[in-house]
């Protein structure tokens, strides 16, 4: 049997649910997967609004899957932005991109798989304006698995860092791990919030509107899954809404 090279990838741009005072589903928007095969695909939505609720000028979605012959390796990149996010005029943003990349080596060693290049652009939260200093450098430095499980297990100093990253605590030396699954928030800067914010968790809490999450990083040893915003609101009007989400990876076939 000729061996094949299975790819993946997925971005969407926007997506949410409305439970209070109405019960209404938004439709995903800007959504696009990647063929077994590879190739490329994109997929654009401009001047979203439900309701007064939740509104965008543009969401842009795109992935692609290729072999590059100079690198040995196969590769797929996923990306998704939004441009002029407005949720209720609490949250807003000019500009969010989510981007994870990957390269899986010929040699079938482990792929190396990062978020170089997401970001929010002019983040306000309640008005006041919120950057994140996301933990990018973390995960480009431990862009493998074995990488990332020998920083915990040997650096002390990064793993104390790494347990404020984990949605998961625990006290030993192993990675904050759940069935091979290590979830982190890439936030670093959730003790330096402005007034009338507080942490929720990974989250930021806002009083009478709900909590807001930020580059939401879910990291398996063959994949990665970034979800740059979501908020669950809780006030008034209940629901949830998730923003510039994707992630990638791939596998040979036969293994």
């Amino acid at each position: 049997m000729t061996k094949r090279f299975l790819y993946h990838a997925e971005a969407f741009g926007a997506s949410g649910r409305i439970t209070l005072p109405h019960q209404e589903v938004l439709d995903v928007q800007a959504s696009v997967s990647l063929p077994l095969t590879g190739g490329h695909a994109k997929s654009r939505v401009e001047n979203f609004r439900h309701r007064n609720l939740i509104s965008f000028e543009a969401a842009e979605s795109h992935v692609v899957g290729s072999y590059s012959a100079k690198d040995k390796a196969h590769g797929t990149l996923s990306t998704s932005m939004i441009e002029g996010l407005n949720i209720m005029d609490i949250v807003t943003c000019d500009r969010i991109v989510g981007r994870v990349t990957t390269k899986h080596p010929d040699d079938g060693s482990e792929p190396s798989i990062i978020p170089l290049g997401s970001r929010f652009e002019n983040l306000r939260i309640a008005g006041h304006k919120i950057e994140p200093e996301l933990a990018i450098d973390v995960f480009c430095e431990c862009d493998t698995w074995g990488k990332l499980d020998k920083a915990h297990s040997g650096d002390k100093k990064f793993r104390t860092e790494f347990r404020k990253l984990s949605m998961l605590k625990r006290d030993d030396n192993a990675l904050p791990a759940s069935k091979n699954m290590v979830g982190c928030s890439l936030m670093r800067n959730l003790d330096a919030l402005p007034g009338g914010l507080k942490p929720n968790g990974p989250g930021i809490h806002v009083p009478h509107f709900g909590t807001v999450y930020l580059g939401e990083f879910f990291v398996t040893p063959g994949a990665r899954r970034l979800l740059m915003i979501r908020v669950e609101l809780g006030c008034s009007i209940e629901g949830s809404f998730d923003g510039g989400g994707g992630g990638g990876n791939g596998s040979p076939y036969p293994p």
